[in-house]
Protein backbone atom coordinates (compact mmCIF):
# COMPACT_ATOMS: atom_id res chain seq x y z
CA UNK A 1 0.00 0.00 0.00
CA UNK A 2 3.06 2.27 0.04
CA UNK A 3 2.22 4.01 -3.23
CA UNK A 4 -1.28 4.84 -2.10
CA UNK A 5 -0.13 6.30 1.20
CA UNK A 6 2.17 8.81 -0.47
CA UNK A 7 1.30 12.50 -0.72
CA UNK A 8 0.24 12.00 -4.34
CA UNK A 9 -2.18 9.12 -3.97
CA UNK A 10 -4.59 10.41 -6.59
CA UNK A 11 -1.74 10.56 -9.15
CA UNK A 12 -1.82 6.77 -9.26
CA UNK A 13 -5.21 7.15 -10.93
CA UNK A 14 -4.24 9.89 -13.38
CA UNK A 15 -4.73 7.70 -16.45
CA UNK A 16 -8.22 6.53 -15.48
CA UNK A 17 -11.10 8.21 -17.29
CA UNK A 18 -14.66 7.13 -16.52
CA UNK A 19 -17.16 8.35 -19.08
CA UNK A 20 -19.92 9.19 -16.63
CA UNK A 21 -21.98 10.95 -19.29
CA UNK A 22 -22.11 8.20 -21.92
CA UNK A 23 -21.09 4.85 -20.44
CA UNK A 24 -23.35 1.86 -21.18
CA UNK A 25 -23.30 -1.47 -19.35
CA UNK A 26 -21.52 -4.39 -20.97
CA UNK A 27 -23.15 -7.80 -21.08
CA UNK A 28 -21.09 -8.79 -18.04
CA UNK A 29 -22.35 -5.77 -16.07
CA UNK A 30 -25.95 -5.82 -17.26
CA UNK A 31 -27.56 -8.00 -14.57
CA UNK A 32 -26.15 -6.07 -11.61
CA UNK A 33 -26.57 -2.76 -13.43
CA UNK A 34 -30.28 -3.42 -13.95
CA UNK A 35 -30.74 -4.62 -10.38
CA UNK A 36 -29.27 -1.39 -9.05
CA UNK A 37 -31.17 0.68 -11.62
CA UNK A 38 -34.44 -0.77 -10.34
CA UNK A 39 -33.66 0.86 -7.00
CA UNK A 40 -32.31 4.10 -8.47
CA UNK A 41 -35.49 4.53 -10.51
CA UNK A 42 -37.23 5.32 -7.21
CA UNK A 43 -34.87 8.21 -6.39
CA UNK A 44 -36.87 11.02 -8.05
CA UNK A 45 -39.96 10.05 -6.06
CA UNK A 46 -38.02 9.83 -2.79
CA UNK A 47 -36.28 13.16 -3.34
CA UNK A 48 -39.57 14.76 -4.35
CA UNK A 49 -41.21 13.61 -1.11
CA UNK A 50 -38.39 14.83 1.15
CA UNK A 51 -38.27 18.14 -0.74
CA UNK A 52 -42.01 18.65 -0.34
CA UNK A 53 -42.16 17.46 3.27
CA UNK A 54 -44.38 19.71 5.36
CA UNK A 55 -44.03 19.47 9.12
CA UNK A 56 -47.01 19.15 11.45
CA UNK A 57 -45.55 21.21 14.29
CA UNK A 58 -48.33 23.75 14.64
CA UNK A 59 -51.12 21.17 14.57
CA UNK A 60 -49.31 18.94 17.04
CA UNK A 61 -48.57 21.86 19.35
CA UNK A 62 -52.25 22.82 19.29
CA UNK A 63 -53.28 19.25 20.08
CA UNK A 64 -50.81 19.05 22.95
CA UNK A 65 -51.55 22.45 24.49
CA UNK A 66 -55.34 22.37 23.92
CA UNK A 67 -56.23 18.69 23.68
CA UNK A 68 -59.70 18.03 22.31
CA UNK A 69 -60.95 15.11 20.20
CA UNK A 70 -61.11 17.46 17.23
CA UNK A 71 -57.60 18.96 17.61
CA UNK A 72 -56.03 15.55 18.18
CA UNK A 73 -57.74 13.99 15.20
CA UNK A 74 -56.78 16.91 13.00
CA UNK A 75 -53.15 16.54 14.06
CA UNK A 76 -53.16 12.78 13.58
CA UNK A 77 -54.68 13.07 10.11
CA UNK A 78 -51.89 15.43 9.10
CA UNK A 79 -49.33 13.11 10.66
CA UNK A 80 -50.66 10.18 8.64
CA UNK A 81 -49.75 11.98 5.43
CA UNK A 82 -46.27 12.80 6.72
CA UNK A 83 -45.65 9.28 7.99
CA UNK A 84 -46.51 7.81 4.59
CA UNK A 85 -43.59 9.81 3.19
CA UNK A 86 -41.32 8.59 5.98
CA UNK A 87 -42.39 5.04 5.17
CA UNK A 88 -41.25 5.55 1.58
CA UNK A 89 -37.87 6.85 2.81
CA UNK A 90 -37.41 3.94 5.17
CA UNK A 91 -38.45 1.28 2.65
CA UNK A 92 -36.10 2.79 0.08
CA UNK A 93 -33.22 2.63 2.55
CA UNK A 94 -33.98 -1.04 3.14
CA UNK A 95 -33.99 -1.72 -0.61
CA UNK A 96 -30.70 0.15 -0.92
CA UNK A 97 -29.16 -2.02 1.78
CA UNK A 98 -30.06 -5.10 -0.24
CA UNK A 99 -28.58 -4.00 -3.56
CA UNK A 100 -25.39 -2.29 -2.36
CA UNK A 101 -23.55 -5.48 -1.31
CA UNK A 102 -24.13 -7.00 -4.75
CA UNK A 103 -22.65 -3.93 -6.44
CA UNK A 104 -19.74 -3.52 -4.05
CA UNK A 105 -18.78 -7.19 -4.18
CA UNK A 106 -18.39 -6.87 -7.93
CA UNK A 107 -16.27 -3.71 -7.66
CA UNK A 108 -14.19 -4.75 -4.64
CA UNK A 109 -11.01 -6.48 -5.73
CA UNK A 110 -7.48 -6.85 -4.35
CA UNK A 111 -5.56 -3.58 -4.37
CA UNK A 112 -3.45 -4.47 -7.41
CA UNK A 113 -6.60 -5.08 -9.47
CA UNK A 114 -8.65 -2.11 -8.30
CA UNK A 115 -7.69 0.38 -11.00
CA UNK A 116 -8.34 -2.11 -13.76
CA UNK A 117 -11.73 -2.90 -12.23
CA UNK A 118 -12.69 0.78 -12.35
CA UNK A 119 -11.64 0.94 -15.98
CA UNK A 120 -13.34 -2.29 -17.05
CA UNK A 121 -16.66 -1.88 -15.19
CA UNK A 122 -17.41 1.78 -15.74
CA UNK A 123 -21.18 1.32 -15.87
CA UNK A 124 -21.14 -0.21 -12.38
CA UNK A 125 -18.82 2.54 -11.18
CA UNK A 126 -21.39 5.04 -12.44
CA UNK A 127 -24.14 3.23 -10.52
CA UNK A 128 -22.01 3.50 -7.38
CA UNK A 129 -21.58 7.21 -8.10
CA UNK A 130 -25.36 7.53 -8.60
CA UNK A 131 -25.96 5.95 -5.19
CA UNK A 132 -23.44 8.25 -3.50
CA UNK A 133 -24.97 11.31 -5.16
CA UNK A 134 -28.45 10.32 -4.06
CA UNK A 135 -27.41 9.57 -0.49
CA UNK A 136 -25.69 12.92 -0.04
CA UNK A 137 -28.55 14.81 -1.69
CA UNK A 138 -31.21 13.15 0.45
CA UNK A 139 -29.30 13.68 3.68
CA UNK A 140 -28.63 17.33 2.86
CA UNK A 141 -32.36 17.91 2.46
CA UNK A 142 -33.13 15.83 5.56
CA UNK A 143 -30.96 18.15 7.65
CA UNK A 144 -33.21 21.01 6.59
CA UNK A 145 -36.28 19.13 7.85
CA UNK A 146 -35.54 19.06 11.61
CA UNK A 147 -39.18 18.52 12.56
CA UNK A 148 -39.40 15.19 10.75
CA UNK A 149 -38.28 13.23 13.81
CA UNK A 150 -40.60 15.23 16.08
CA UNK A 151 -43.53 14.51 13.79
CA UNK A 152 -42.77 10.83 13.94
CA UNK A 153 -42.57 10.91 17.73
CA UNK A 154 -45.98 12.58 17.86
CA UNK A 155 -47.34 9.93 15.51
CA UNK A 156 -46.15 7.12 17.77
CA UNK A 157 -47.66 8.90 20.78
CA UNK A 158 -51.09 9.24 19.17
CA UNK A 159 -51.11 5.88 17.38
CA UNK A 160 -52.67 3.83 20.23
CA UNK A 161 -55.55 6.30 20.47
CA UNK A 162 -56.32 6.12 16.74
CA UNK A 163 -55.22 2.54 16.09
CA UNK A 164 -58.63 1.51 14.71
CA UNK A 165 -58.53 3.95 11.81
CA UNK A 166 -58.51 2.10 8.51
CA UNK A 167 -56.19 4.57 6.78
CA UNK A 168 -53.22 3.71 9.01
CA UNK A 169 -50.42 2.18 6.94
CA UNK A 170 -47.63 2.23 9.55
CA UNK A 171 -48.53 0.04 12.51
CA UNK A 172 -46.84 0.15 15.91
CA UNK A 173 -44.31 -2.59 15.16
CA UNK A 174 -43.14 -0.98 11.92
CA UNK A 175 -43.10 2.43 13.58
CA UNK A 176 -40.64 1.11 16.17
CA UNK A 177 -38.29 -0.04 13.42
CA UNK A 178 -38.58 3.31 11.64
CA UNK A 179 -38.02 5.45 14.74
CA UNK A 180 -34.21 5.20 14.72
CA UNK A 181 -34.10 6.00 11.01
CA UNK A 182 -36.09 9.20 11.51
CA UNK A 183 -33.90 10.31 14.43
CA UNK A 184 -30.66 10.33 12.41
CA UNK A 185 -29.47 13.52 10.74
CA UNK A 186 -27.92 11.56 7.85
CA UNK A 187 -30.12 8.43 7.70
CA UNK A 188 -29.28 7.35 4.14
CA UNK A 189 -25.52 7.46 4.76
CA UNK A 190 -26.00 5.41 7.92
CA UNK A 191 -28.05 2.86 5.96
CA UNK A 192 -25.44 2.78 3.20
CA UNK A 193 -22.57 2.37 5.66
CA UNK A 194 -24.47 -0.38 7.48
CA UNK A 195 -24.87 -2.33 4.24
CA UNK A 196 -21.24 -1.67 3.32
CA UNK A 197 -20.04 -2.78 6.73
CA UNK A 198 -21.90 -6.07 6.38
CA UNK A 199 -20.38 -6.51 2.95
CA UNK A 200 -16.93 -5.83 4.42
CA UNK A 201 -17.33 -8.76 6.76
CA UNK A 202 -17.50 -11.03 3.71
CA UNK A 203 -15.12 -9.19 1.37
CA UNK A 204 -12.09 -7.50 2.93
CA UNK A 205 -11.42 -5.59 -0.30
CA UNK A 206 -14.53 -3.39 -0.03
CA UNK A 207 -12.61 -0.38 1.26
CA UNK A 208 -10.38 -0.63 -1.83
CA UNK A 209 -13.39 0.22 -3.98
CA UNK A 210 -14.23 3.29 -1.91
CA UNK A 211 -10.68 4.64 -1.73
CA UNK A 212 -10.20 3.99 -5.45
CA UNK A 213 -13.47 5.78 -6.20
CA UNK A 214 -12.42 8.83 -4.18
CA UNK A 215 -8.91 8.97 -5.63
CA UNK A 216 -10.00 8.35 -9.23
CA UNK A 217 -12.68 11.06 -9.02
CA UNK A 218 -10.13 13.47 -7.58
CA UNK A 219 -7.65 12.70 -10.35
CA UNK A 220 -10.28 13.24 -13.06
CA UNK A 221 -11.38 16.53 -11.51
CA UNK A 222 -7.82 17.81 -11.09
CA UNK A 223 -6.99 16.86 -14.67
CA UNK A 224 -10.13 18.58 -15.98
CA UNK A 225 -11.47 15.51 -17.74
CA UNK A 226 -15.00 16.90 -17.95
CA UNK A 227 -16.21 20.01 -19.77
CA UNK A 228 -19.66 20.19 -18.21
CA UNK A 229 -20.04 21.99 -14.89
CA UNK A 230 -22.86 19.60 -13.98
CA UNK A 231 -20.63 16.58 -14.57
CA UNK A 232 -17.87 18.12 -12.45
CA UNK A 233 -20.37 18.71 -9.64
CA UNK A 234 -21.65 15.14 -9.98
CA UNK A 235 -18.13 13.68 -9.80
CA UNK A 236 -17.19 15.94 -6.87
CA UNK A 237 -20.26 14.74 -4.99
CA UNK A 238 -19.44 11.09 -5.72
CA UNK A 239 -15.89 11.71 -4.48
CA UNK A 240 -17.22 13.28 -1.29
CA UNK A 241 -19.63 10.42 -0.74
CA UNK A 242 -16.84 7.86 -1.17
CA UNK A 243 -14.72 9.77 1.39
CA UNK A 244 -17.51 9.83 3.98
CA UNK A 245 -18.50 6.22 3.37
CA UNK A 246 -14.87 5.10 3.75
CA UNK A 247 -14.68 7.03 7.02
CA UNK A 248 -17.82 5.31 8.33
CA UNK A 249 -16.69 1.75 7.65
CA UNK A 250 -12.89 1.76 8.01
CA UNK A 251 -11.78 1.25 11.63
CA UNK A 252 -9.20 4.07 11.46
CA UNK A 253 -11.30 6.35 9.28
CA UNK A 254 -10.28 8.45 6.30
CA UNK A 255 -8.23 11.17 7.99
CA UNK A 256 -5.37 9.22 9.55
CA UNK A 257 -2.98 7.31 7.29
CA UNK A 258 -5.73 6.19 4.94
CA UNK A 259 -5.28 5.28 1.25
CA UNK A 260 -7.57 8.18 0.34
CA UNK A 261 -5.86 11.42 -0.67
CA UNK A 262 -7.93 13.37 1.83
CA UNK A 263 -5.70 16.44 1.73
CA UNK A 264 -5.97 16.48 -2.05
CA UNK A 265 -9.76 16.16 -1.84
CA UNK A 266 -10.07 19.09 0.56
CA UNK A 267 -7.62 21.23 -1.42
CA UNK A 268 -9.55 20.63 -4.62
CA UNK A 269 -12.93 21.39 -3.04
CA UNK A 270 -11.61 24.62 -1.54
CA UNK A 271 -10.26 25.84 -4.88
CA UNK A 272 -12.93 24.47 -7.24
CA UNK A 273 -14.53 26.95 -9.62
CA UNK A 274 -18.02 25.83 -8.59
CA UNK A 275 -19.74 25.93 -5.20
CA UNK A 276 -18.41 23.16 -2.95
CA UNK A 277 -19.12 24.62 0.51
CA UNK A 278 -21.78 22.00 1.17
CA UNK A 279 -19.41 19.16 0.23
CA UNK A 280 -16.74 20.41 2.61
CA UNK A 281 -19.40 20.63 5.32
CA UNK A 282 -20.46 17.05 4.62
CA UNK A 283 -16.90 15.77 5.05
CA UNK A 284 -16.55 17.70 8.28
CA UNK A 285 -19.91 17.06 9.90
CA UNK A 286 -21.19 13.79 8.39
CA UNK A 287 -17.97 11.82 8.77
CA UNK A 288 -17.35 9.62 11.78
CA UNK A 289 -13.71 10.26 12.68
CA UNK A 290 -13.14 13.98 12.02
CA UNK A 291 -13.14 14.84 15.73
CA UNK A 292 -10.93 11.91 16.71
CA UNK A 293 -7.66 12.71 18.46
CA UNK A 294 -5.87 10.85 15.66
CA UNK A 295 -7.02 13.32 12.99
CA UNK A 296 -3.95 15.38 12.09
CA UNK A 297 -4.19 19.04 13.06
CA UNK A 298 -3.06 19.96 9.53
CA UNK A 299 -6.24 18.46 8.11
CA UNK A 300 -8.45 20.14 10.70
CA UNK A 301 -6.77 23.46 9.95
CA UNK A 302 -7.62 23.08 6.26
CA UNK A 303 -11.31 23.37 7.15
CA UNK A 304 -10.72 26.47 9.27
CA UNK A 305 -8.99 28.54 6.58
Amino acid sequence: MGGLISSSKSNDYAKIVIDFDNVKPSNKELEIYNQVQGILDQCPKVLGLINDYKNCRSLCSEAMSRPTPESEEKAFTALLHSVKSVQVFFNFSEDLKKCVPVLLNELSKPLEDTKQTLQDQQALVKQFANILNFVLTFDQIRMMRPNLSNDFSYYRRYLPKFSKREDITVKAEEASAMALFTARHCPMMVSLSSATDECLQQNRHVTNAMSAMANACLAMLKNKRFDSVDTNKYVAKAMTGAVVLFDHVHPSGVFYRSPVDIKGVVKFLKKADFDTASLLAIIRFSSKHFKDDSTPSGIIDMFED
